[in-house]
């Protein structure tokens, strides 16, 4: 009798360990803790690193990244790669400059964003008619957008100073602009992937494609949207970055495609498809942020910015696959 309460104890706390562990397996779990124990270290350093004017300063330096990775989201949840993301934004970068200076702002949004639609809307097209994979594909149009971006500005800069600048403002010179564009798009797209049909059928899709094509959705016609949509969202990035900067130059969005690639992965949207949320990925944008804003903060050598980066995606891939190898 002794034997089995001694167990049944064991059995017990054996359970409640395990719980614990699952609970440090998830993704956001673990991004959070990252922040917290970065953000200690960082204010012990240097007590400015908690103001509140730095804590905007983080969030406006990640707004541009945060959008673009939305946008890498669909298609990542899709099943399918985007390697166009940072070739479309330069060009689209280099579109809205063009169409604000010499024709007007209001045009030149709205014909970026209908570019948008038409670019994403090759990618699809492209990835799902032609029987390869999406990162040969992508990998193919990345060079031709960046080839027309070069095309068009005749590899110059185009400048918007004075022309648009509305995304350099701030609410009541606290608030960033770029950051309530971020924000409005994380709250738009939570409540898309959680309470919508197209939300649970991007899932469905890219967990399992073939299962999803035997019930009959139409697969392609999916994706053919989530990378047109992404797209959108690639020029809304592009419409904020040129406001910020006030130019455009022919590889002004290629830094964005390693840095929404790796927010995407760090905040645990599986490249495969069919997982990820919207917490998660703020989270791996924010951690993104912070790095970059601790490393200046500290005064660190901004060399190994990348060296930190690197061995943050592996923790986080690592404790992700760590996770769903134990289900």
């Amino acid at each position: 009798m002794n034997n089995n309460i001694q167990n049944n104890i064991a059995a017990d706390a054996g359970t409640g360990t395990s719980r614990a562990a699952d609970i440090f397996k998830k993704q956001e779990v673990f991004l959070a803790i990252v922040i917290v124990v970065l953000g200690v270290i960082v204010s012990i350093v240097n007590p400015l690193f908690l103001s509140l004017q730095n804590f905007f300063n983080i969030v406006l330096a990640v707004s541009i990244t945060g959008v673009a990775t939305i946008g890498l989201s669909l298609v990542f949840i899709s099943g399918e790669f985007d390697l166009t993301l940072g070739a479309m934004m330069s060009l689209q970068c280099i579109l809205f400059a063009t169409f604000a200076t010499k024709i007007n702002p209001a045009v030149g949004i709205i014909l970026t964003l209908l570019f948008g639609l038409v670019f994403g809307a090759v990618n699809g097209f492209f990835v799902t008619r032609i029987r390869a994979h999406s990162f040969i594909i992508t990998l193919a149009l990345l060079s031709v957008y960046s080839g027309l971006a070069l095309v068009i500005s005749k590899g110059n800069w185009v400048s918007m100073v004075g022309t648009f600048m509305v995304f350099k403002n701030k609410i009541f010179n606290i608030i960033p602009n770029p950051a309530i564009v971020f924000v409005i798009a994380l709250i738009i797209f939570a409540v898309v992937y959680r309470y919508t049909n197209f939300g649970r059928i991007l899932y469905a899709i890219g967990g399992n494609p073939q299962a999803a094509y035997l019930s009959g959705l139409k697969v392609k016609n999916y994706k053919i949207l989530a990378f047109t949509i992404a797209a959108v969202l690639y020029s809304v990035a592009s419409i904020v970055l040129v406001s910020m900067l006030g130019t455009a130059q022919p590889t002004s969005g290629d830094v964005y495609m390693l840095e929404a690639f790796a927010a995407a992965v760090v905040g645990g949207i599986m490249m495969g498809g069919g997982k990820g949320n919207m917490l998660g990925l703020f989270l791996g944008v924010i951690v993104f942020g912070l790095i970059n804003n601790a490393l200046i903060i500290m005064n660190v050598d901004p060399f190994w910015r990348d060296v930190v980066v690197g061995a943050i995606i592996l923790a986080a891939v690592g404790v992700s696959g760590f996770g769903a190898s134990r289900k």
